[in-house]
């Protein structure tokens, strides 16, 4: 994580030493989310759903010349995913719960953006995302499973790629659709289970 935090501050320094103007403010939208397909066990459906979120947090806008700016945000990230669980009786299906699994992610995503016009502009960079707390609606327990979305057993750092397109209304106010998705994986003890996102977002940046 030192190394993380240590790349990422060593990013935003370039850019912020070769950016032309700065502006700072904030974002915040709704989340759709879910996780790429994994099979934990005989008890849960192979394929997972996706649930609605919200994001919030901070932006920091750095031009860089007529046509490029880069972006760097510090945003809460409300994500997860529902799944099936499928109950069993005598061997018969008995019931399907679906589950909900809430994860908090603290992401730090810095894209470079570039403006096809006036105003309309298209963006992509890295993300890594720290993982703050995990929960399932679900107490897996009862099947004698445990439970393998627990905040003890998933990763707590990922890493992941953030594109998208945005329209800057005015000097100020701007909106924002990216799509992120993470290379490294949720959990500890399965395959699979990479986060997927759709972010849409309002912002406001301060003048500068």
């Amino acid at each position: 994580m030192k190394r993380v935090l240590f790349i990422l501050a060593t990013s935003l320094f370039t850019l912020w030493s070769s950016a032309q103007s700065l502006q700072f403010g904030v974002r915040g939208g709704s989340n759709i989310s879910g996780e790429s397909s994994h099979k934990y066990s005989t008890d849960l459906s192979n394929s997972t759903d996706y649930r609605a979120g919200f994001n919030a947090g901070g932006v920091i806008n750095m031009k860089l010349s007529e046509k490029f700016d880069a972006e760097a945000d510090i945003l809460y990230s409300m994500q997860g995913f529902k799944q099936d669980i499928y109950t069993t009786v005598d061997g018969l299906y008995d019931e399907i719960i679906v589950q909900t699994v809430t994860s908090h992610y603290l992401n730090i995503p810095i894209v470079a953006k570039y403006y096809v016009t006036d105003g309309l502009y298209v963006e992509c960079g890295p993300q890594v995302g720290f993982l703050l707390g995990r929960k399932n609606n679900v107490n897996m327990n009862e099947w004698n499973t445990g439970d393998p979305y627990e905040y003890s057993k998933s990763k707590k750092v990922d890493f992941g790629i953030a594109a998208g397109l945005g329209y800057a209304i005015n000097d100020n106010f701007f909106v924002n659709a990216r799509y992120s998705f993470g290379f490294t994986g949720t959990s500890k003890i399965y395959d699979g289970g990479k986060n997927r996102n759709i972010q849409v977002s309002l912002g406001y940046l301060f003048a500068k």
